[in-house]
């Protein structure tokens, strides 16, 4: 298990996400000068639906994963084939869980600066 990269807004500084969009798992993380490899967190790049019980078919998406007890009868969708994203629907969801979620691990605040 990955420990989780919090920063606080005031704490980011000038810090650049990476991101590697893989087909089976995304790993992110914060560069700046004392950022090592040990702080990328390697999320699953997939949404998958459980049945969990006879009317249960809970939706698992991204990091969800690790909640999930049993991958018995497991849907997977995967929106990246082949080195192509073919679902940016399902893509979407997946960044929105992973990165701007305030759950998120790896949480991601965009903001402006105004152009004066």
């Amino acid at each position: 298990m990955v420990a989780a990269i919090k920063v606080e807004p005031s704490a980011i500084g000038h810090q650049t996400l990476i991101i590697d969009n893989g087909g089976h798992t995304i790993k992110a993380g914060f560069s700046n000068a004392t950022s090592s490899a040990e702080e990328c967190r390697i999320i699953p790049n997939c949404i998958a639906r459980g049945r969990d019980g006879p009317r249960s078919h809970r939706i698992y998406v991204a990091d969800q994963l690790d909640e999930c007890k049993d991958f018995a009868e497991m849907a997977f969708r995967r929106p990246v084939e082949k080195g192509y994203v073919t679902s940016w629907e399902g893509e979407l969801e997946i960044w929105k869980q992973a990165f701007f979620n305030s759950d998120a691990k790896t949480y991601v605040s965009i903001t402006s600066r105004s152009i004066a």
